[in-house]
């Protein structure tokens, strides 16, 4: 059985939720062809320490400096900035080279762009050795070009929207493929919630670099719905969150549950990352969101607001008051979310991957 090396880093969350959906994706394939394994270069490269230092540091500039982690974002659109950089990332290649030597794979599935780049200091788009390379693109609308400035033989989005993004770009549209986000198997049954119950069930993710994050809680807390507020590992920060609603809500640390989770809500609240909000569409569940990292997170949240699936409550008043008015007048609000997520994307992005990978190895075997 064939290998196929997914490769993924854990600078924001959309990457390894991707990257983890894709391999589970490959292993179940009714081919029994391939299999697939997660690989984290940063961590082989710089050991568990050092590259928890480096995710750490990029979310708190994200999370506490949004204008400029804004301005990085741009500049990384408009500038070859990760070709300048491989210089500097000289372990993570290695690690790269010395996994195509060992495996010689057909496929590469790379869910972080980063690894394009150094896939083309090792081989030329014409060298008949080059194993094909599949992208996933893990942001919706503003998509930046660094996603596509070095070769892949196909570009996967989580959408059309996307697509055509990339396509007016100047990717060639015949390489860039409208999957769907890939998101795990247990998403594929949609969300069964329906309007009209007593208490609607809402799941509020919330983010600890997010300086309101308490008084959100305690905000949503006070409006009679049937509440679980998800707040990660930090034990200082779910007691004060479970001080805050006073019982009005489920508090839970980390959990594997966010899936079931998903699917059992009506409604879903939470910052714009790449895997909640793709999640959210594979699972047919309006979102709230309530924190928008500029760059990246833009275009997850326009994929929301502009086509009608949920709305931005930025603070926690304007939180509050958004998803007050959803379950007003006998749901009216929120059943007009609930048909625009509903035709926004499906839950098989990660099975067209397995796809497109066994057609691909299909080829290269005449």
């Amino acid at each position: 059985m064939t290998e196929i090396p997914v490769l993924s880093a854990g600078f924001g969350e959309g990457h390894n939720a991707a990257a983890r959906a894709i391999v589970e994706a490959l292993g179940r394939h009714p081919s029994g062809a391939f299999s697939g394994k997660l690989h984290d270069l940063f961590l082989d490269a710089y050991g568990a320490e050092k590259a928890r230092s480096q995710r750490d540091s990029y979310i708190r500039v994200a999370n506490r400096y949004p204008r400029l982690w804004g301005c990085l974002y741009g500049a990384l659109d408009r500038l070859p900035l990760v070709r300048a950089s491989l210089p500097f990332l000289r372990p993570v290649e290695r690690e790269l080279n010395r996994l195509l030597d060992a495996q010689q794979p057909p496929v590469v599935i790379s869910a972080y762009p980063l690894y394009n780049y150094m896939m083309a200091r090792r081989w030329s788009v014409a060298d008949p050795a080059r194993p094909r390379l599949i992208t996933v693109v893990t942001d919706s609308i503003s998509v930046n070009r660094a996603w596509h400035r070095a070769h892949s033989d196909w570009y996967i989005t989580p959408n059309q929207a996307t697509a055509d993004v990339m396509i007016r770009q100047g990717v060639p549209a015949a390489k860039v493929l409208p999957f769907g986000f890939p998101v795990a198997a247990r998403l594929a049954p949609r969300s069964s919630a329906v309007a009209g119950e007593a208490r609607p069930r809402v799941l509020l993710m919330l983010n600890p670099g997010k300086r309101d994050a308490v008084e959100l809680a305690a905000a949503l807390s006070t409006l009679g719905l049937e509440l679980v507020v998800t707040v990660g590992k930090d034990a200082d920060f779910k007691a004060a969150v479970e001080q805050a609603v006073a019982g009005r809500a489920e508090v839970l640390g980390w959990t594997d549950r966010i899936p079931d989770l998903m699917l059992s809500s009506h409604l879903v609240i939470s910052k714009a990352g790449g895997a909640t909000t793709h999640e959210c569409v594979a699972a047919g569940v309006p979102m709230v969101i309530t924190q928008v990292i500029p760059g990246q997170e833009a275009g997850n949240g326009r994929l929301i607001t502009e086509h009608g699936a949920g709305a931005y409550g930025l603070t926690p008043s304007a939180a509050r008051a958004v998803v007050a008015s959803a379950f007003a007048n006998d749901w009216a609000v929120w059943k007009e979310w609930k048909r625009s997520v509903d035709g926004l994307g499906d839950a098989r992005g990660a099975e067209r991957i397995a796809d497109l990978v066994a057609q691909s190895m299909e080829v290269a075997a005449r």
